[in-house]
Protein backbone atom coordinates (compact mmCIF):
# COMPACT_ATOMS: atom_id res chain seq x y z
CA UNK A 1 0.00 0.00 0.00
CA UNK A 2 1.58 3.17 -0.78
CA UNK A 3 1.47 6.42 1.36
CA UNK A 4 -0.66 7.96 -0.87
CA UNK A 5 -3.29 5.14 -0.69
CA UNK A 6 -2.89 4.71 3.08
CA UNK A 7 -2.91 8.62 3.64
CA UNK A 8 -6.54 8.17 1.34
CA UNK A 9 -8.10 5.56 2.91
CA UNK A 10 -7.47 7.21 6.31
CA UNK A 11 -8.80 10.26 5.52
CA UNK A 12 -12.28 8.83 3.74
CA UNK A 13 -12.51 6.07 6.54
CA UNK A 14 -12.19 8.42 9.27
CA UNK A 15 -14.92 11.01 7.76
CA UNK A 16 -17.70 8.17 6.93
CA UNK A 17 -17.06 7.21 11.18
CA UNK A 18 -17.34 10.41 11.87
CA UNK A 19 -20.43 10.80 10.09
CA UNK A 20 -22.38 7.67 12.23
CA UNK A 21 -20.94 9.11 15.15
CA UNK A 22 -22.54 12.56 15.02
CA UNK A 23 -25.97 10.96 14.07
CA UNK A 24 -25.94 10.21 10.33
CA UNK A 25 -27.54 7.28 9.21
CA UNK A 26 -28.66 7.10 5.43
CA UNK A 27 -26.71 8.25 2.94
CA UNK A 28 -27.80 8.87 -0.85
CA UNK A 29 -25.09 8.81 -3.53
CA UNK A 30 -24.98 9.77 -7.07
CA UNK A 31 -22.29 7.67 -8.99
CA UNK A 32 -19.29 9.27 -10.20
CA UNK A 33 -15.29 8.73 -10.62
CA UNK A 34 -14.28 11.50 -8.40
CA UNK A 35 -16.50 10.23 -5.29
CA UNK A 36 -14.96 6.79 -5.31
CA UNK A 37 -13.08 7.04 -2.27
CA UNK A 38 -15.88 8.17 -0.04
CA UNK A 39 -18.52 6.27 -1.56
CA UNK A 40 -16.71 3.04 -1.19
CA UNK A 41 -15.82 4.26 2.75
CA UNK A 42 -19.72 4.90 3.23
CA UNK A 43 -20.59 1.77 1.36
CA UNK A 44 -18.24 -0.27 3.55
CA UNK A 45 -19.21 1.05 6.58
CA UNK A 46 -21.10 -1.69 8.51
CA UNK A 47 -23.92 0.60 9.83
CA UNK A 48 -24.45 3.09 7.52
CA UNK A 49 -27.52 2.74 4.90
CA UNK A 50 -26.55 4.05 1.42
CA UNK A 51 -29.21 4.42 -1.81
CA UNK A 52 -27.62 4.95 -4.71
CA UNK A 53 -29.46 7.45 -6.96
CA UNK A 54 -28.25 8.32 -10.81
CA UNK A 55 -30.08 12.07 -10.92
CA UNK A 56 -28.35 14.52 -8.28
CA UNK A 57 -31.32 17.00 -8.12
CA UNK A 58 -33.84 14.21 -7.24
CA UNK A 59 -31.09 12.35 -5.30
CA UNK A 60 -30.89 15.31 -3.08
CA UNK A 61 -34.72 15.63 -2.68
CA UNK A 62 -34.85 12.07 -1.91
CA UNK A 63 -32.89 12.53 0.98
CA UNK A 64 -34.87 15.44 2.10
CA UNK A 65 -37.47 12.53 2.36
CA UNK A 66 -35.46 10.13 4.08
CA UNK A 67 -34.97 13.10 6.07
CA UNK A 68 -38.96 13.79 6.81
CA UNK A 69 -39.69 10.07 7.54
CA UNK A 70 -36.63 8.95 10.35
CA UNK A 71 -36.15 12.85 11.73
CA UNK A 72 -32.67 12.42 11.54
CA UNK A 73 -29.73 14.30 9.14
CA UNK A 74 -29.04 12.30 5.73
CA UNK A 75 -25.76 12.86 3.72
CA UNK A 76 -25.90 13.34 0.08
CA UNK A 77 -22.42 12.41 -1.96
CA UNK A 78 -21.85 13.23 -5.40
CA UNK A 79 -18.63 13.66 -7.81
CA UNK A 80 -17.46 16.81 -9.62
CA UNK A 81 -18.25 19.12 -11.30
CA UNK A 82 -21.96 20.11 -12.53
CA UNK A 83 -23.13 17.11 -10.62
CA UNK A 84 -22.88 19.22 -7.39
CA UNK A 85 -24.81 22.07 -8.82
CA UNK A 86 -28.10 19.92 -9.32
CA UNK A 87 -28.26 19.84 -5.65
CA UNK A 88 -29.04 23.80 -5.27
CA UNK A 89 -32.53 23.60 -5.74
CA UNK A 90 -32.89 21.19 -2.47
CA UNK A 91 -30.36 22.88 -0.54
CA UNK A 92 -32.29 25.85 -0.66
CA UNK A 93 -35.27 24.18 0.73
CA UNK A 94 -33.67 22.47 3.65
CA UNK A 95 -32.66 25.74 4.15
CA UNK A 96 -35.42 27.73 4.59
CA UNK A 97 -36.90 24.36 6.21
CA UNK A 98 -34.21 23.60 8.70
CA UNK A 99 -33.43 20.56 7.34
CA UNK A 100 -29.80 19.10 8.21
CA UNK A 101 -28.83 18.21 5.08
CA UNK A 102 -25.17 16.96 4.66
CA UNK A 103 -23.55 18.34 1.30
CA UNK A 104 -20.21 15.94 0.18
CA UNK A 105 -19.01 17.20 -3.32
CA UNK A 106 -15.94 15.62 -4.22
CA UNK A 107 -13.77 18.09 -6.67
CA UNK A 108 -10.85 17.94 -8.22
CA UNK A 109 -7.65 18.42 -6.33
CA UNK A 110 -6.33 22.19 -6.19
CA UNK A 111 -4.17 21.96 -9.48
CA UNK A 112 -6.65 21.22 -11.84
CA UNK A 113 -8.83 23.80 -10.62
CA UNK A 114 -9.14 27.62 -13.01
CA UNK A 115 -7.40 25.27 -16.04
CA UNK A 116 -9.94 24.18 -18.30
CA UNK A 117 -9.46 20.75 -16.86
CA UNK A 118 -12.90 18.50 -16.97
CA UNK A 119 -15.45 18.06 -14.61
CA UNK A 120 -13.82 21.32 -12.65
CA UNK A 121 -16.26 23.62 -11.54
CA UNK A 122 -15.61 26.03 -8.51
CA UNK A 123 -16.95 24.42 -5.71
CA UNK A 124 -15.64 26.47 -3.01
CA UNK A 125 -18.94 28.10 -1.36
CA UNK A 126 -20.94 26.85 -4.12
CA UNK A 127 -23.85 26.92 -2.18
CA UNK A 128 -22.85 30.19 -0.13
CA UNK A 129 -26.36 31.42 0.10
CA UNK A 130 -28.14 28.39 1.66
CA UNK A 131 -26.31 26.70 4.22
CA UNK A 132 -25.04 26.86 7.78
CA UNK A 133 -22.22 25.80 7.79
CA UNK A 134 -18.96 25.57 4.57
CA UNK A 135 -15.60 23.87 4.66
CA UNK A 136 -13.31 23.46 1.37
CA UNK A 137 -10.69 20.38 2.85
CA UNK A 138 -7.50 20.54 2.15
CA UNK A 139 -5.99 17.53 0.23
CA UNK A 140 -4.07 14.39 1.92
CA UNK A 141 -1.17 12.93 0.75
CA UNK A 142 1.03 11.16 3.45
CA UNK A 143 2.98 11.53 6.33
CA UNK A 144 2.37 14.41 8.69
CA UNK A 145 -0.36 16.28 6.32
CA UNK A 146 -2.27 12.57 7.05
CA UNK A 147 -2.59 13.02 10.81
CA UNK A 148 -3.40 16.65 10.58
CA UNK A 149 -6.21 15.87 8.28
CA UNK A 150 -7.83 13.28 10.79
CA UNK A 151 -7.41 16.02 13.34
CA UNK A 152 -9.11 18.74 10.95
CA UNK A 153 -11.69 16.16 9.87
CA UNK A 154 -12.94 15.52 13.64
CA UNK A 155 -12.26 19.74 14.31
CA UNK A 156 -14.90 20.39 11.21
CA UNK A 157 -17.25 17.64 12.07
CA UNK A 158 -17.80 18.85 15.83
CA UNK A 159 -17.86 22.39 14.06
CA UNK A 160 -20.57 21.67 11.63
CA UNK A 161 -22.23 19.50 14.55
CA UNK A 162 -24.53 22.22 15.52
CA UNK A 163 -26.02 22.36 12.05
CA UNK A 164 -27.69 19.08 12.70
CA UNK A 165 -29.76 19.33 15.65
CA UNK A 166 -31.57 22.22 17.84
CA UNK A 167 -32.05 25.73 16.81
CA UNK A 168 -29.68 26.39 14.50
CA UNK A 169 -29.80 22.77 12.25
CA UNK A 170 -29.49 23.57 8.67
CA UNK A 171 -27.57 22.47 5.83
CA UNK A 172 -23.45 22.18 5.94
CA UNK A 173 -21.59 21.88 2.97
CA UNK A 174 -17.77 19.88 2.76
CA UNK A 175 -16.18 19.92 -0.18
CA UNK A 176 -13.92 17.47 -0.85
CA UNK A 177 -10.79 17.57 -3.18
CA UNK A 178 -9.33 13.87 -4.38
CA UNK A 179 -5.98 13.34 -5.88
CA UNK A 180 -5.44 9.43 -7.90
CA UNK A 181 -5.63 7.31 -7.79
CA UNK A 182 -8.87 6.99 -5.71
CA UNK A 183 -9.16 3.58 -3.99
CA UNK A 184 -9.07 3.18 -1.02
CA UNK A 185 -7.78 0.29 0.33
CA UNK A 186 -10.17 -2.27 1.67
CA UNK A 187 -8.41 -4.59 3.29
CA UNK A 188 -8.05 -1.97 5.97
CA UNK A 189 -11.99 -2.08 6.70
CA UNK A 190 -11.33 -2.25 10.60
CA UNK A 191 -10.44 1.13 10.48
CA UNK A 192 -14.58 1.74 9.92
CA UNK A 193 -15.66 2.70 13.40
CA UNK A 194 -18.99 2.80 14.47
CA UNK A 195 -18.92 4.73 17.87
CA UNK A 196 -22.19 6.85 18.97
CA UNK A 197 -21.39 10.04 20.35
CA UNK A 198 -23.56 12.26 22.84
CA UNK A 199 -25.73 14.23 20.27
CA UNK A 200 -25.97 17.82 21.05
CA UNK A 201 -29.16 19.09 23.35
CA UNK A 202 -30.61 22.51 22.67
CA UNK A 203 -32.63 24.34 25.17
CA UNK A 204 -32.97 28.15 25.55
CA UNK A 205 -35.64 29.49 27.84
CA UNK A 206 -36.27 32.86 28.65
CA UNK A 207 -39.04 35.33 31.08
CA UNK A 208 -42.43 36.07 29.49
CA UNK A 209 -42.72 39.03 31.83
CA UNK A 210 -42.73 40.80 28.44
CA UNK A 211 -46.62 39.62 27.42
CA UNK A 212 -47.54 38.83 30.60
CA UNK A 213 -50.21 42.29 30.42
CA UNK A 214 -51.08 41.05 26.18
CA UNK A 215 -52.44 37.56 27.23
CA UNK A 216 -54.62 38.25 30.02
CA UNK A 217 -57.08 40.18 27.11
CA UNK A 218 -59.92 38.23 26.28
CA UNK A 219 -59.63 37.90 22.58
CA UNK A 220 -56.85 35.77 21.53
CA UNK A 221 -55.52 33.04 18.71
CA UNK A 222 -53.46 30.32 18.50
CA UNK A 223 -51.63 30.15 15.07
CA UNK A 224 -50.12 27.11 14.87
CA UNK A 225 -47.86 26.20 11.48
CA UNK A 226 -45.18 23.20 10.64
CA UNK A 227 -44.01 22.66 13.97
CA UNK A 228 -40.95 19.94 12.17
CA UNK A 229 -41.70 16.82 14.45
CA UNK A 230 -41.84 19.31 17.64
CA UNK A 231 -44.55 17.82 20.88
CA UNK A 232 -47.51 19.86 21.23
CA UNK A 233 -49.45 18.52 24.03
CA UNK A 234 -48.79 21.74 26.10
CA UNK A 235 -50.59 23.67 23.26
CA UNK A 236 -53.43 21.93 23.60
CA UNK A 237 -53.48 22.16 27.41
CA UNK A 238 -52.75 25.89 27.18
CA UNK A 239 -55.48 26.06 25.24
CA UNK A 240 -57.85 24.04 26.75
CA UNK A 241 -57.53 25.62 30.28
CA UNK A 242 -57.31 29.55 28.85
CA UNK A 243 -60.31 28.70 26.33
CA UNK A 244 -58.13 29.54 23.17
CA UNK A 245 -58.79 28.59 19.52
CA UNK A 246 -56.16 27.01 17.87
CA UNK A 247 -55.83 27.54 14.03
CA UNK A 248 -53.78 24.37 13.31
CA UNK A 249 -52.83 24.22 9.70
CA UNK A 250 -52.55 20.58 8.36
CA UNK A 251 -48.75 20.77 8.44
CA UNK A 252 -48.74 21.21 12.47
CA UNK A 253 -50.27 17.27 12.85
CA UNK A 254 -52.90 19.21 15.51
CA UNK A 255 -56.13 18.74 13.52
CA UNK A 256 -55.41 14.97 13.38
CA UNK A 257 -55.88 14.71 17.09
CA UNK A 258 -59.83 16.42 16.89
CA UNK A 259 -59.38 18.79 20.50
CA UNK A 260 -62.43 20.88 20.87
CA UNK A 261 -60.08 24.12 20.34
CA UNK A 262 -58.79 23.27 16.89
CA UNK A 263 -60.21 25.31 14.00
CA UNK A 264 -59.19 23.57 10.77
CA UNK A 265 -61.71 25.76 8.13
CA UNK A 266 -60.09 28.92 9.19
CA UNK A 267 -58.84 29.68 5.85
CA UNK A 268 -62.37 29.38 3.94
CA UNK A 269 -63.62 31.36 6.91
CA UNK A 270 -61.76 34.60 6.18
CA UNK A 271 -62.00 33.41 2.29
CA UNK A 272 -65.65 33.97 2.50
CA UNK A 273 -64.94 37.17 4.50
CA UNK A 274 -64.90 36.79 8.29
CA UNK A 275 -63.66 39.51 10.06
CA UNK A 276 -63.05 39.85 13.89
CA UNK A 277 -61.39 41.34 16.08
CA UNK A 278 -58.47 40.33 18.28
CA UNK A 279 -56.02 41.30 20.92
CA UNK A 280 -53.24 38.83 20.73
CA UNK A 281 -52.06 35.82 18.44
CA UNK A 282 -49.47 33.63 19.38
CA UNK A 283 -48.06 32.25 16.46
CA UNK A 284 -46.74 28.77 16.75
CA UNK A 285 -44.06 27.07 14.36
CA UNK A 286 -43.33 27.70 10.32
CA UNK A 287 -45.35 29.98 8.67
CA UNK A 288 -48.87 28.62 7.79
CA UNK A 289 -49.97 27.66 4.17
CA UNK A 290 -53.01 29.81 3.69
CA UNK A 291 -52.85 33.07 2.07
CA UNK A 292 -55.16 35.03 3.41
CA UNK A 293 -54.28 34.41 6.90
CA UNK A 294 -50.80 36.15 6.02
CA UNK A 295 -52.43 38.60 4.23
CA UNK A 296 -54.80 39.18 7.56
CA UNK A 297 -51.71 38.98 10.00
CA UNK A 298 -49.61 41.98 8.40
CA UNK A 299 -53.11 43.98 8.12
CA UNK A 300 -54.31 42.80 11.98
CA UNK A 301 -53.50 45.51 14.98
CA UNK A 302 -53.31 42.46 17.35
CA UNK A 303 -50.17 42.04 19.35
CA UNK A 304 -48.18 39.72 17.59
CA UNK A 305 -45.69 36.72 19.69
CA UNK A 306 -43.71 34.18 17.90
CA UNK A 307 -42.41 30.97 19.20
CA UNK A 308 -39.67 28.87 17.18
CA UNK A 309 -37.15 26.36 18.18
CA UNK A 310 -34.47 28.01 15.96
CA UNK A 311 -31.83 31.39 16.42
CA UNK A 312 -33.53 32.55 13.25
CA UNK A 313 -37.12 32.92 13.51
CA UNK A 314 -38.95 33.72 10.28
CA UNK A 315 -40.45 37.09 10.51
CA UNK A 316 -42.76 35.94 7.28
CA UNK A 317 -45.24 37.28 6.58
CA UNK A 318 -44.56 40.34 9.33
CA UNK A 319 -42.57 40.80 12.07
CA UNK A 320 -44.07 39.89 15.32
CA UNK A 321 -43.71 42.33 18.51
CA UNK A 322 -41.95 39.68 20.35
CA UNK A 323 -40.72 36.32 19.73
CA UNK A 324 -39.15 33.30 22.07
CA UNK A 325 -36.08 31.22 20.67
CA UNK A 326 -37.76 27.78 22.28
CA UNK A 327 -39.99 24.83 22.10
CA UNK A 328 -43.38 25.14 21.78
CA UNK A 329 -43.96 23.07 25.12
CA UNK A 330 -41.85 24.95 26.99
CA UNK A 331 -42.96 28.14 26.41
CA UNK A 332 -46.57 27.16 27.20
CA UNK A 333 -45.87 24.94 30.32
CA UNK A 334 -44.10 28.62 31.74
CA UNK A 335 -47.17 30.52 29.92
CA UNK A 336 -49.31 28.30 32.14
CA UNK A 337 -48.37 30.56 35.14
CA UNK A 338 -50.34 33.24 34.24
CA UNK A 339 -53.55 34.33 35.37
CA UNK A 340 -56.37 32.53 33.87
CA UNK A 341 -58.74 34.91 31.53
CA UNK A 342 -62.57 33.89 30.69
CA UNK A 343 -62.68 33.12 27.54
CA UNK A 344 -65.82 31.08 27.27
CA UNK A 345 -67.87 33.09 24.94
CA UNK A 346 -64.82 33.74 22.52
CA UNK A 347 -63.90 30.25 22.07
CA UNK A 348 -67.88 29.47 21.37
CA UNK A 349 -68.25 31.85 18.84
CA UNK A 350 -65.31 29.74 16.85
CA UNK A 351 -66.31 26.31 17.29
CA UNK A 352 -69.65 27.29 16.34
CA UNK A 353 -68.38 28.18 13.22
CA UNK A 354 -66.18 25.22 12.95
CA UNK A 355 -68.93 23.11 12.97
CA UNK A 356 -71.15 24.92 10.58
CA UNK A 357 -68.41 25.49 8.29
CA UNK A 358 -67.26 21.68 8.59
CA UNK A 359 -71.04 20.27 7.80
CA UNK A 360 -70.70 22.48 4.42
CA UNK A 361 -67.52 21.51 3.42
CA UNK A 362 -69.14 17.81 3.82
CA UNK A 363 -71.89 18.64 1.89
CA UNK A 364 -69.25 19.82 -0.89
CA UNK A 365 -67.44 16.57 -1.03
CA UNK A 366 -70.56 14.77 -1.37
CA UNK A 367 -71.62 16.95 -3.97
CA UNK A 368 -68.90 18.83 -6.06
CA UNK A 369 -66.99 17.24 -9.26
CA UNK A 370 -63.97 19.25 -8.81
CA UNK A 371 -60.71 18.37 -7.59
CA UNK A 372 -61.66 19.57 -4.00
CA UNK A 373 -63.98 17.28 -3.80
CA UNK A 374 -61.58 14.35 -5.13
CA UNK A 375 -59.19 15.55 -2.60
CA UNK A 376 -61.70 15.40 0.10
CA UNK A 377 -62.51 11.75 -0.76
CA UNK A 378 -58.80 10.70 -0.86
CA UNK A 379 -58.71 12.96 2.85
CA UNK A 380 -61.59 10.14 3.81
CA UNK A 381 -59.46 7.01 2.55
CA UNK A 382 -56.53 7.70 4.88
CA UNK A 383 -55.79 6.62 8.53
CA UNK A 384 -53.88 7.24 11.32
CA UNK A 385 -51.48 4.78 9.85
CA UNK A 386 -50.90 6.85 6.27
CA UNK A 387 -48.68 10.09 5.86
CA UNK A 388 -49.93 12.23 3.06
CA UNK A 389 -47.01 14.06 1.37
CA UNK A 390 -48.95 16.87 -0.50
CA UNK A 391 -47.36 18.48 -3.33
CA UNK A 392 -47.28 22.78 -3.84
CA UNK A 393 -49.87 24.71 -5.49
CA UNK A 394 -53.30 23.87 -5.45
CA UNK A 395 -52.78 20.36 -4.08
CA UNK A 396 -51.87 21.55 -0.60
CA UNK A 397 -54.28 24.30 -0.69
CA UNK A 398 -57.41 21.46 -1.09
CA UNK A 399 -55.67 19.68 2.08
CA UNK A 400 -55.85 22.45 4.01
CA UNK A 401 -59.39 23.51 3.20
CA UNK A 402 -60.94 19.99 4.04
CA UNK A 403 -58.91 18.55 6.08
CA UNK A 404 -61.16 17.96 8.75
CA UNK A 405 -62.10 14.72 9.50
CA UNK A 406 -58.83 12.97 8.68
CA UNK A 407 -56.14 10.95 10.65
CA UNK A 408 -53.34 10.83 8.70
CA UNK A 409 -50.01 12.90 9.00
CA UNK A 410 -49.33 15.50 6.31
CA UNK A 411 -46.38 16.37 4.87
CA UNK A 412 -44.94 18.91 2.42
CA UNK A 413 -41.41 21.00 1.13
CA UNK A 414 -43.10 24.20 2.39
CA UNK A 415 -39.74 25.78 2.87
CA UNK A 416 -39.25 26.95 -1.24
CA UNK A 417 -42.32 26.26 -1.70
CA UNK A 418 -41.69 24.50 -5.09
CA UNK A 419 -42.59 21.91 -7.43
CA UNK A 420 -39.37 20.63 -8.07
CA UNK A 421 -38.20 17.20 -6.17
CA UNK A 422 -41.77 16.81 -4.54
CA UNK A 423 -41.84 13.00 -6.12
CA UNK A 424 -38.77 12.35 -5.31
CA UNK A 425 -39.02 13.41 -1.39
CA UNK A 426 -42.23 11.83 -0.86
CA UNK A 427 -40.48 8.77 -2.46
CA UNK A 428 -37.55 9.03 0.32
CA UNK A 429 -40.29 9.33 3.30
CA UNK A 430 -41.80 6.06 2.01
CA UNK A 431 -38.70 4.23 2.97
CA UNK A 432 -39.89 5.22 6.62
CA UNK A 433 -43.81 5.65 6.46
CA UNK A 434 -46.59 4.45 4.52
CA UNK A 435 -46.91 7.14 2.14
CA UNK A 436 -49.39 8.63 -0.50
CA UNK A 437 -48.22 11.30 -2.47
CA UNK A 438 -51.17 13.88 -3.37
CA UNK A 439 -49.53 15.68 -6.61
CA UNK A 440 -50.87 18.02 -9.97
CA UNK A 441 -49.75 16.59 -13.14
CA UNK A 442 -47.14 19.59 -13.86
CA UNK A 443 -45.53 18.80 -10.65
CA UNK A 444 -45.42 14.98 -11.82
CA UNK A 445 -43.59 15.73 -14.70
CA UNK A 446 -41.04 18.17 -13.63
CA UNK A 447 -39.50 14.97 -11.08
CA UNK A 448 -40.80 11.98 -12.79
CA UNK A 449 -36.90 10.57 -13.07
CA UNK A 450 -37.39 10.46 -8.84
CA UNK A 451 -39.56 7.40 -9.84
CA UNK A 452 -36.49 5.06 -10.72
CA UNK A 453 -35.43 5.05 -6.93
CA UNK A 454 -39.21 3.55 -6.12
CA UNK A 455 -38.34 0.80 -8.98
CA UNK A 456 -35.00 0.00 -8.13
CA UNK A 457 -35.05 -0.36 -4.49
CA UNK A 458 -39.12 -1.75 -4.09
CA UNK A 459 -40.30 1.21 -2.50
CA UNK A 460 -44.35 1.06 -2.46
CA UNK A 461 -46.38 4.05 -2.99
CA UNK A 462 -49.76 5.63 -3.81
CA UNK A 463 -49.86 8.61 -5.94
CA UNK A 464 -52.82 10.14 -6.46
CA UNK A 465 -52.40 12.35 -9.64
CA UNK A 466 -54.61 14.87 -10.08
CA UNK A 467 -54.59 16.18 -14.13
CA UNK A 468 -56.15 19.03 -15.30
CA UNK A 469 -53.40 19.56 -18.32
CA UNK A 470 -51.49 22.52 -16.72
CA UNK A 471 -51.26 24.78 -13.92
CA UNK A 472 -54.22 24.97 -12.26
CA UNK A 473 -53.41 27.49 -9.80
CA UNK A 474 -53.07 30.30 -11.93
CA UNK A 475 -56.51 30.31 -12.93
CA UNK A 476 -57.30 31.98 -9.70
CA UNK A 477 -54.47 34.68 -10.18
CA UNK A 478 -55.59 37.70 -11.33
CA UNK A 479 -53.79 37.10 -14.69
CA UNK A 480 -56.66 34.83 -15.53
CA UNK A 481 -58.30 37.83 -16.46
CA UNK A 482 -56.33 40.79 -16.53
CA UNK A 483 -53.98 38.45 -19.34
CA UNK A 484 -56.87 36.10 -20.97
CA UNK A 485 -55.14 36.39 -24.20
CA UNK A 486 -51.84 35.02 -23.46
CA UNK A 487 -53.14 32.82 -20.28
CA UNK A 488 -53.79 29.67 -21.49
CA UNK A 489 -49.73 29.46 -23.52
CA UNK A 490 -48.16 31.39 -20.57
CA UNK A 491 -49.63 30.09 -17.51
CA UNK A 492 -52.21 27.45 -18.35
CA UNK A 493 -49.09 25.59 -20.23
CA UNK A 494 -51.07 22.30 -20.72
CA UNK A 495 -48.71 19.18 -21.76
CA UNK A 496 -51.27 16.93 -23.18
CA UNK A 497 -49.21 13.83 -21.58
CA UNK A 498 -50.18 10.18 -21.22
CA UNK A 499 -48.98 9.12 -17.94
CA UNK A 500 -49.79 5.62 -18.06
CA UNK A 501 -46.56 5.50 -20.13
CA UNK A 502 -45.41 6.60 -17.18
CA UNK A 503 -46.26 4.03 -15.02
CA UNK A 504 -45.23 1.38 -17.34
CA UNK A 505 -41.69 2.80 -17.52
CA UNK A 506 -41.05 2.32 -13.83
CA UNK A 507 -43.08 -0.36 -12.95
CA UNK A 508 -46.22 1.51 -11.39
CA UNK A 509 -49.67 -0.09 -11.42
CA UNK A 510 -51.88 2.60 -12.97
CA UNK A 511 -55.78 3.62 -12.63
CA UNK A 512 -57.69 5.84 -14.09
CA UNK A 513 -60.34 8.32 -13.26
CA UNK A 514 -62.47 10.29 -14.97
CA UNK A 515 -65.69 10.46 -12.51
CA UNK A 516 -66.36 10.89 -8.94
CA UNK A 517 -68.36 7.77 -8.54
CA UNK A 518 -65.57 6.18 -9.99
CA UNK A 519 -62.79 7.14 -7.21
CA UNK A 520 -65.58 7.88 -4.29
CA UNK A 521 -65.75 3.92 -4.06
CA UNK A 522 -61.87 2.90 -4.81
CA UNK A 523 -59.64 1.81 -2.00
CA UNK A 524 -56.02 2.35 -1.97
CA UNK A 525 -53.53 -0.38 -2.54
CA UNK A 526 -52.20 -1.50 0.80
CA UNK A 527 -49.00 -3.25 -1.36
CA UNK A 528 -46.67 -2.45 -4.11
CA UNK A 529 -46.39 1.36 -6.28
CA UNK A 530 -49.61 2.65 -7.74
CA UNK A 531 -50.40 5.52 -9.98
CA UNK A 532 -54.28 6.91 -9.61
CA UNK A 533 -54.42 9.47 -12.29
CA UNK A 534 -58.03 11.50 -11.73
CA UNK A 535 -58.85 13.72 -15.16
CA UNK A 536 -60.48 16.86 -13.61
CA UNK A 537 -61.17 20.58 -15.59
CA UNK A 538 -59.46 23.65 -15.03
CA UNK A 539 -62.34 26.16 -15.29
CA UNK A 540 -65.04 23.98 -13.14
CA UNK A 541 -62.42 23.49 -10.43
CA UNK A 542 -62.16 27.85 -10.05
CA UNK A 543 -66.22 27.64 -10.74
CA UNK A 544 -66.96 25.47 -7.93
CA UNK A 545 -64.59 26.47 -5.13
CA UNK A 546 -65.76 29.95 -5.62
CA UNK A 547 -69.37 28.59 -4.92
CA UNK A 548 -67.83 27.22 -1.56
CA UNK A 549 -66.58 30.32 -0.40
CA UNK A 550 -70.20 32.18 -1.06
CA UNK A 551 -71.85 29.12 0.92
CA UNK A 552 -69.68 29.91 3.82
CA UNK A 553 -69.85 33.75 3.53
CA UNK A 554 -73.51 33.17 4.09
CA UNK A 555 -72.90 30.73 7.09
CA UNK A 556 -70.70 33.15 8.85
CA UNK A 557 -73.41 36.01 8.48
CA UNK A 558 -76.01 34.09 9.90
CA UNK A 559 -73.73 33.11 12.72
CA UNK A 560 -72.35 36.32 13.36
Amino acid sequence: MTKHVEALTKQVYTLASELYAYGIREVVISPGSRSTPLAIAIEAHPKLTTWIHPDERSAAFFALGLMKGSEKPVAVLCTSGTAAANYTPAVAESQISRLPLVLLTSDRPHELRGIGAPQAINQIQMFENYVQYQFDFPLVDSGENSEKMMDTIAFQMQKASQHLYGPHRGPIHFNLPFREPLTPDLTKVSWLTSDNKALPHYQKTTTLNEIATIIKKKRGLILVGDMQHQEVDQILTYATIHDLPILADPLSQLRKIKHPNVISTYDLMFRAGLELEVDFIIRVGKPVISKVINRWLTQTSAYQILIQNNDRPDAFPIAPHISYEMSANDFFRQLSETVTVERKQWLEKWQLLEVRAQNEVRDYIQSATDEGAYVGHLLDKLTDKDALFVSNSMPIRDVDNLYINCEAEVYANRGANGIDGVVSTAIGMAVHKKVTLLIGDLAFYHDMNGLLMAKLNNINLNIVLLNNDGGGIFSYLPQKNAAEPYFERLFGTPTGLNFEHTALLYDFAFHKFETMADFKYESLSQFGSHIYEIITERDSNQLQHQTLYQKLGDIINATL
